[in-house]
């Protein structure tokens, strides 16, 4: 298999520490396509999103969006990335459902920041800004939920915050939030974390 990211995308991240969490690393081949421009002619190849994370299955097929990834990896791996338990497992989705949140809503408000000012709306910037931070209350308010969690929601979460320590670190979403932080520390000791931070 063959997964095509860029470094600090924060979804390509999801996926990769997918991969290494479901035991996956020496099926899939990673490769960083780099600069947008480079990577169009690969990535409308496999797609007409042609948007990062990609992955290329060993049967040749392209599966895109890093939350359909992880899916697809948690079943090729035996479940590896979701609890088996009924309940455990509707933790983790709804743990994954406020990472993907927090994600997008950065996302969106750092494409919209990086666009030329006359075109940038300053509506879409706080509204996406506001989303996050109501996600980060939200995750301190869980508290200890999030103690010893090991599974793809916590995964994404993490994604997220690094993400926003990356493109929005005025968001500060350490202050005031010790029990995120605390959990956020924890799992930044796993390697699969700790090998696919951002770099900034």
């Amino acid at each position: 298999m063959k997964l095509y990211y860029s470094g600090n995308s924060p979804y390509a991240r999801r996926a990769r520490v997918a991969v290494r969490e479901a035991g996956l690393l020496n099926q899939v081949e990673e490769i960083n396509l780099g600069d947008r421009a480079d990577r169009m002619d690969v990535l409308l190849a496999n797609g007409p999103g042609a948007k990062v994370p990609v992955l290329a299955t060993a049967d040749g097929v392209a599966i895109w969006e890093s939350l359909i990834i992880c899916k697809y990896l948690d079943e090729v791996s035996g479940g590896k990335l979701y609890p088996a338990d009924r309940a455990e497992r509707q933790t983790t989705l709804q743990l994954e459902a406020m990472g993907s949140v927090l994600m997008d809503a950065l996302f969106v408000r750092s494409r919209e920041k990086r666009r030329d000012p006359g075109e940038q709306s300053p509506g879409v910037i706080e509204l996406e800004a506001e989303r996050a931070r109501r996600t980060y209350d939200a995750l301190e308010a869980m508290g200890s939920r999030l103690d010893g969690r090991v599974d793809n929601g916590c995964f994404t979460i993490v994604a997220a915050l690094g993400y926003a320590d990356w493109r929005h670190p005025d968001d500060g979403w350490r202050d005031g939030r010790p029990k995120l932080l605390a959990a956020y520390d924890a799992l930044m000791q796993r390697p699969s974390l700790a090998d696919t931070a951002p770099v900034f």
